[in-house]
């Protein structure tokens, strides 16, 4: 008895303490012109992507283990589809084309890397 109250107890705890690893604000280093590229990704499985503050895409997104999958308001509601690295702690991330077709957009993605901004 005793040991399935501390089996229910851990994994109510687990359910709770398991966080969706991409929902928040996440942005670039500065680059050489000092612009910052970032993404908000919320709750909704929607996002906003912006360069210093100024909004200039957004979309949905589905994130299933390492794929992540989404569409804009560019590349003519073309699909992109990326394998997303986590690393630092899961702190940082970067982005693997699996699929993409919008050459412009493959490009650009291939080559950010983001940070979490913490709260």
């Amino acid at each position: 008895m005793k040991s399935i109250m501390i089996l229910l107890v851990m994994s109510v705890l687990i359910s709770f303490t398991t966080s969706d690893k991409l929902t928040g604000r996440w942005e670039t280093r500065p680059s050489e012109k000092g612009n910052i590229t970032g993404v908000v990704f919320k709750n909704d499985n929607t996002f906003e992507g912006y360069i210093n503050r100024k909004p200039f895409v957004s979309g949905s997104y589905k994130l299933k283990d390492n794929i992540f999958s989404f569409s804009d308001n560019g590349c003519e509601g073309k699909e992109g589809i990326y394998k997303i690295i986590f690393f630092s702690n899961e702190d940082s991330l970067r982005l693997e084309p699996v699929s993409d077709d919008c050459d412009e957009r493959r490009n650009g993605m291939s080559r950010l890397i983001l940070g979490r901004v913490k709260k």
